[in-house]
């Protein structure tokens, strides 16, 4: 799954927004869910988090003034995901970046 992830290339979708990915990586995120969830509920937590991380790199190359300030960047991925928590399906479970 995390290589899956990586084949993506989020980061490189900075064209896109936040409702375009979540449209665009939704139903494979929670199909992966009720799969593999069901069976081994805390191994999904590790992939949520690469996936955390690899939203926090899509927002660094999107807002240039966070380029540079991976803290500040993942902190503002938290915001976006208190003010939209619906956006993504491992957010609805709970699996946020912390806000600042």
């Amino acid at each position: 799954m995390r290589q899956t992830i990586r084949g993506w290339h989020l980061q490189l979708k900075c064209d896109k927004s936040l409702a375009d990915l979540s449209a665009m990586f939704n139903p494979i995120l929670r199909g992966w869910h009720q799969y593999y969830g069901r069976f081994y509920e805390s191994a999904m937590s590790a992939v949520w988090r690469h996936l955390n991380d690899y939203l926090t790199r899509w927002l660094m190359r999107k807002h240039k003034r966070r380029a540079r300030h991976k803290t500040r960047a993942r902190q503002a991925l938290g915001r976006l995901a208190q003010k939209f928590p619906e956006a993504f399906w491992h957010w609805r479970l709970g699996c946020v970046p912390k806000a600042g």
